[in-house]
């Protein structure tokens, strides 16, 4: 076989290993940065005395204005403009 395709092939895997080692590496660096975000978070409710109940309540009431908010939206001048493009075309 020619010695050039072993020598990439053994370059290929040491590259692959390293690639593992980073991903791990990656992965605990993320569960970390989760877990103190968390604790953040845990902090934060603490400190403003709300029970989880409460929690729940307040988030789900501000994804209910999230979504009335973009059910509601007002038209831009662009929706303006396209509408008269459509009259005049026609």
């Amino acid at each position: 076989m020619n010695p050039r395709i072993e020598k990439l092939k053994s370059e290929r895997a040491r590259v692959a290993s390293r690639i593992e080692a980073w991903q791990e590496k990656l992965k605990k660096l993320d569960d970390q940065i989760l877990r103190l975000e968390n604790t953040d978070i845990v902090g934060i409710v603490r400190e403003t005395g709300l029970t989880i109940d409460q929690l729940a309540n307040l988030m789900e009431l501000r994804e209910r204005m999230e979504q009335r908010k973009n059910d509601t939206a007002f038209p831009t001048p662009t929706d303006y403009a396209e509408e008269e493009k459509e009259e005049n075309e026609e």
